[in-house]
């Protein structure tokens, strides 16, 4: 049974108490209290299509707790179709006779327009009269309300008396945005260690944001100690539930490792129980895994179908990943123009990521019309952003003058910007002016510095540097061995410039053993990837 409808029975069993009193204090009449003992037997054994006919007998005579009972028949689906039209007629019967419970429901379809025409005010005012009678549900109805300022002026203090009032019934909704309230410090001193306390409320009763409120500060040790059991124990209660954010966040525990043992593949598990509910970071997780092979075979065909569901949800960074995709023709074909469109959808979302790879189609013409000034306008709104390769890219075109007027300066600001954040591509960048004064003061200090960062993280132009550096002793003793060494790291990225260098120690014998046939290779391979040098080498030597 779904939990809806499980919510629904409970509501009417409870208005249920209160329709047998009502008859049982009513003038004695025979026919009357046979038609209330039929209805009462027939909702005890789930028979509602019997029940619903002696409760509409009822109700039809003017009780207002059979009308109550007649609108939840028809309102839930019990012995019926739902019909919100005549669940609408029957409670408003019953709330025009003062029933708190009627009024409460009544309140709840103006405000979603269910059987009525959307009224925030005919809520309010419903809401208001079912508050004063004590119902719980009209009282965190109308705490909502005064918070978000819906149907009343927004007012704090008035929600947090309502929700207090609900919350004080053990109403688990009311409690769960007390708990809110006092996360976020609304009209109450800020508390994390109250707001645990009646997400904890909520939660033992069954609250599926209760649960997910108080997994996550066990999480994160929030108002609470830190206690991934404890996470993890209110996550799976909500994922049970079906609670696709928690599935998510399960998922996250096991690929983690955090208080479970660590699983991939139950993580995969978890993320797409959430994905086939649409939920978006599910999708994005479960696409990352089938992209990379984690806990999935790899299949780039599924990464894109969730980073699809994702992206067709407006997600920027499913975007981005679906433009990667089309970019490189992984799991659909290549196509250039789909990458730029998906990029775009992303960058005009203030994505740095999908700014950063727009500027590159610009920068480089793929996919659009070429153009220096597009691809520095993306990327500076990345780079604005901090994202460090937007930052090196625009460097570059300062440094050689590309869209902008030539500036060894501003190259130097912006890959600073990008070595600061241990970008190894800004490092080597920034080394280079170093070596060579431009921009900056030259210092073969600072230059073996940043080349030696960009080295250590695996990138090939920093590695190419400490060649060059051991080669010809640049803040360093000459060490051939040691160039070789840098060169052939460079060398087995295919860098242009490594390649030929590495072939000149071939060529004569430093730091390697001397091999024309090796240096020939190398120079080769260089001249095929754009080294005017290894060209030059290669003409010098006949070939």
């Amino acid at each position: 049974m779904k939990k809806s409808l499980k919510a629904g029975i409970s509501l009417i069993l409870a208005a249920l108490l209160v329709f047998a009193s009502v008859i049982a204090t009513a003038e004695e009449q025979d026919e009357k209290q046979e038609w209330t003992e039929l209805a009462k037997n027939a909702f005890d054994n789930q028979d509602y299509a019997t029940s619903l006919q002696y409760f509409t007998l009822l109700a039809d005579a003017g009780d207002p707790s059979a009308q109550y009972m007649a609108a939840c028949h028809y309102f839930y689906c019990l012995g019926t179709e739902q019909d919100y039209g005549k669940a609408a007629e029957y409670f408003r019967m019953s709330a025009d006779q003062g029933t708190p419970a009627s009024q409460s429901m009544l309140a709840v379809m103006y405000m979603n327009g269910l059987g009525v025409e959307q009224d925030v005010g005919k809520a309010a005012e419903l809401g208001h009269q079912a508050a004063e009678g004590g119902d719980a549900r009209a009282q965190s109805m109308l705490g909502w309300m005064y918070e978000r300022g819906i149907g009343t002026e927004q007012d704090y203090e008035k929600a947090k008396e309502y929700y207090q009032l609900a919350a004080d019934q053990g109403e688990p909704t009311a409690q769960v945005n007390l708990g809110v309230m006092y996360y976020n410090g609304l009209a109450v001193e800020q508390s994390y260690e109250k707001a645990a306390e009646y997400y904890k409320l909520a939660a033992d009763q069954g609250n599926i944001q209760g649960q997910m409120n108080l997994g996550w500060m066990y999480e994160q040790g929030v108002g609470t100690e830190q206690d991934y059991e404890k996470a993890k124990e209110y996550y799976q209660l909500a994922a049970d539930q079906g609670e696709p954010t928690a599935q998510v966040n399960l998922g996250v525990m096991y690929y983690n490792g955090l208080a479970v043992e660590q699983s991939y593949e139950k993580a995969a598990e978890y993320y797409k129980l959430a994905a086939d509910q649409g939920n978006i970071q599910g999708q994005m997780n479960l696409g990352w895994m089938y992209e990379q092979g984690v806990g999935t075979e790899q299949n780039y065909e599924k990464a894109k179908e969730y980073y699809q569901l994702a992206a067709d949800q407006g997600n920027a960074q499913g975007q981005v990943n679906l433009g990667w995709m089309y970019d490189y023709g992984l799991g659909v074909e290549q196509d250039y123009e789909k990458a730029a469109a998906y990029y775009k959808l992303a960058a005009d979302q203030g994505n740095a990521k999908g700014q950063l790879n727009l500027g590159w189609m610009y920068d480089f013409g793929y996919g659009v019309e070429q153009s220096y000034e597009k691809a520095i306008e993306y990327y500076k709104l990345a780079a604005d952003q901090g994202e460090p390769a937007a930052q090196t890219n625009l460097g570059i075109l300062y440094e050689f003058g590309n869209g902008v007027p030539q500036s060894y300066e501003k190259a130097a600001e912006y890959y600073q910007l990008a070595a600061d954040q241990s970008y190894a591509f800004g490092q080597a960048h920034l080394a280079q002016l170093y070596e060579f004064g431009n921009g900056v003061e030259q210092s073969s200090e600072q230059s073996l510095k940043y080349y030696q960062l960009a080295a250590d993280q695996g990138d090939s132009m920093g590695q190419w540097g400490m060649g060059k550096a051991y080669q010809f002793g640049v803040g360093v003793d000459v060490d051939y061995v040691k160039a070789a060494e840098y060169y052939q790291l460079s060398a087995d990225q295919e860098d242009p410039d490594g390649l030929e260098c590495l072939g000149y120690l071939y060529l004569e014998g430093l730091g390697v053993e001397q091999s024309l046939e090796k240096a020939i290779e190398l120079y080769k391979l260089a001249a095929e990837r754009g080294s005017e040098e290894a060209q030059q080498q290669l003409e010098i030597l006949g070939q």
